[in-house]
């Protein structure tokens, strides 16, 4: 007896030691990694896209400021999590961060993906061998991205932390134990707030209610363990519901932009990854409330109604084109196998040359895909396996409705890590010919994740990554950062001069770097290359105009009018360029167009308002200033232009005139 209990304290000790021994190296790690991103990488000082949003939305919360009648238009829960571990509170106006890095985000980030390996262990112990159950942390802990993501303001490690750990207590034990959360309700009840808990991160989660009703059901004691499951679940997800029901005026989900995610992966123009619109301010206006203004020539009432447009809009391509909905849908159920990482959001290889200890993970996501899916077809009839292969088709299959990037990808890597390691232990077992199955199954997988047929799209997602970092070169706004954002937008117009946003982008530089005539010169030789042109004209239109070179951007402006007639701004510019070109009676009948397009937008009262009173029309110019006031009462342009009105009516000699900024000059 003393000598098993010797050797059961020998094997804690060993335990013990090398889970120090983990911790120490993990913390060196992320210490080296942290040091050398705050030292030299842009990555880290200027967000954007999503990171940008939830620090912002972080920051309004520290401060007080959120509105409690703001609809959730993206995750309600990661803002609140971002809030109390102190991020996004030191960033300026332009997104810029201006104190000290987000350490207590990054940190509690760190453990909860230390969490996930550790709980990777934890069901790795109950479904594999003893010497394969470090396999799936090792194959966890040496994937790069993960690391990237614990080190920005996203949500995936959270959200991932979230699954595992559900997963965890959905596995039964050795030898038949039944699993945790069918055999106490406190059990189920914690599972349930940690799927409503990952459902607020991204509510694709919610699926998981289907492996963990079954882990439930297949116990004796189904009534209270389901209970506490459902209960624990809508503890979380009714008050956002709720909330979230009353902003958008009917039933809604915990966000609101699942119409607009759905538009970009199967509205028209799909093409599977993440795309941009142009107009579309993100940062601003996530759910794309104004820029569907724009588009549909009327106002959208809030995130709830522009969520309801997206998806009718997307819906309806679906229907009309069923064949090519469900074609994209496999293609992009395909794409979360596939080995290279899609870099247009995430560019790993920038992360790692600022980021040098990066260069140690060496896990490739070919790897773990290709083993993963053999594994998968080993150990497909195993019950105990049921809840990680269920969860991991669910979320494909859901993902797929939408759009695939990288960190998407990241839910799927615990469940391939076991795979890999259940193909490993089955390959190590067998003997002879026995071995032959599981190797046929590699080579399988490894052909399933070569990228068949995206060279084109690689070279655009290496030009998209290029001109990811240089957006943020160019936000910091110093002669270092635009000419360093210039360098790189010609470096992604290399790799693939078909992009629309790289031109915009090297035009935006070299207008701030006072290169005018080079950024009309890239425009011009853009809008020659790319397959949406017009948008590049608009943009070289706009840039004319700018420069008060009306009659350069007037052709300009009426063609691409001719098929986009309710662009505002192009309108408001339509006008001005009509107005210095002495096409003053054109120019009112665009402003009129403004007007009513956007009745709730004070610019196109101005525009009318200045162009009638040059014409002598003193009284119709006061009107439409006053109608303009009675719809936009906070306007000061509108109200400045009013009393520039009546100055000039008691003597001043000089009529406003309509500015290309958009706002009318005063009475000299």
């Amino acid at each position: 007896m003393n000598a098993l209990e010797g050797a059961r304290a020998a094997r804690r000790g060993r335990r013990l030691a090398s889970g120090a021994l983990a911790l120490a190296l993990a913390a060196v790690f992320w210490g080296a990694l942290w040091t050398r991103l705050d030292q030299r990488s842009v990555l880290t000082r200027v967000p954007v896209l999503d990171e940008a949003h939830y620090l912002r939305e972080a920051q309004a919360i520290a401060a007080g400021r959120l509105a409690p009648a703001t609809p959730f238009v993206m995750s309600p829960l990661y803002p609140y999590f971002v809030a109390a571990t102190g991020g996004g509170r030191d960033f300026n106006a332009d997104g810029v961060r201006q104190g000290p890095p987000p350490h207590g985000t990054r940190l509690a980030q760190a453990l909860l993906w230390l969490g996930v390996i550790g709980g990777l262990r934890v069901a790795a112990r109950r479904l594999l061998d003893d010497p394969y159950a470090w396999i799936p942390p090792a194959l966890c802990a040496l994937y790069a991205p993960a690391a990237v993501f614990v080190t920005t303001t996203l949500l995936e490690i959270p959200f991932v932390f979230c699954l595992t750990t559900v997963l965890v207590l959905l596995t039964p034990g050795p030898a038949g134990v039944a699993p945790a959360v069918s055999r106490s309700w406190r059990v189920a009840a914690g599972a349930g707030l940690l799927i409503g808990a990952a459902t607020l991160l991204r509510p694709t989660a919610l699926l998981l209610l289907l492996p963990a009703w079954l882990a439930v059901g297949a116990s004796r004691r189904v009534r209270p363990p389901l209970v506490a499951l459902l209960a624990g679940t809508l503890a979380c997800l009714l008050p956002v519901v709720a909330h979230n029901s009353l902003r958008a005026g009917r039933l809604a989900g915990v966000s609101l932009n699942g119409g607009l995610n759905f538009y970009i992966g199967q509205g028209p123009g799909a093409n599977g990854f993440f795309r941009s619109f142009e107009g579309f301010q993100f940062e601003a206006d996530p759910a794309g409330v104004t820029f569907l203004s724009g588009r549909l020539g009327r106002p959208v009432d809030g995130p709830g109604e522009a969520d309801r447009i997206w998806f009718a809009h997307a819906w309806a391509a679906v229907r009309e084109h069923p064949a090519r909905a469900l074609g994209l849908w496999a293609r992009k159920a395909w794409l979360h196998f596939t080995a290279p990482e899609i870099d247009q959001v995430t560019p790993l290889s920038v992360w790692k040359r600022d980021g040098p200890p990066l260069r140690l993970l060496v896990v490739p996501y070919g790897l773990l895909s290709a083993l993963g899916l053999a594994g998968l077809v080993l150990v497909a009839r195993r019950p105990a396996w049921r809840p990680w292969l269920l969860t991991l088709g669910l979320l494909v299959a859901a993902q797929s409705a939408f759009f695939v990037v990288s960190r998407y990808r990241l839910a799927l890597v615990p469940s391939l890590a076991l795979l890999a390691a259940a193909w490993a232990g089955e390959l190590s077992r067998r003997r002879g010919r026995a071995r032959l199955w599981p190797a046929v199954l590699a080579l399988a997988g490894a052909l399933v994740v070569v990228p068949w047929g995206l060279g084109a799209q690689r070279a655009a997602w290496n030009a998209l990554g290029g001109a990811n970092e240089a957006r943020r070169w160019a936000r910091l706004g110093d002669p270092e950062g635009l000419a360093r954002a210039e360098t790189l937008y010609r470096e992604s117009l290399e790799a693939d001069p078909t992009q629309v946003a790289v031109y915009q982008g090297l035009a935006r530089v070299l207008v701030r770097r006072e290169q005018v005539e080079e950024a009309l010169r890239v425009l011009a030789a853009g809008a020659l290359r790319v397959d949406q042109g017009d948008l590049l004209e608009r943009d070289l239109a706009m840039l004319h105009m700018q420069q008060a070179r009306y009659d350069e951007a007037l052709p300009r402006l009426l063609s691409y009018r001719r098929d986009h007639p309710d662009d505002a701004e192009v309108l408001h510019a339509l006008a001005v360029a009509l107005q210095g070109t002495g096409r003053t009676a054109e120019a009112i009948e665009a402003s009129r167009r403004l007007v009513a397009l956007r009745p709730d937008d004070p610019q196109g009262y101005v525009n009318l308002g200045v162009l009638l009173a040059r014409t002598g029309r003193a009284e119709e110019a006061r009107g439409v200033f006053e109608a303009g006031l009675r719809r936009c009462p906070d306007s000061a342009s509108l109200r400045r232009n009013l009393q520039v009105l009546g100055a000039a009516g008691a003597g001043a000699r000089t009529p406003p005139s309509v500015d290309p900024k958009g706002e009318a000059a005063t009475a000299r």
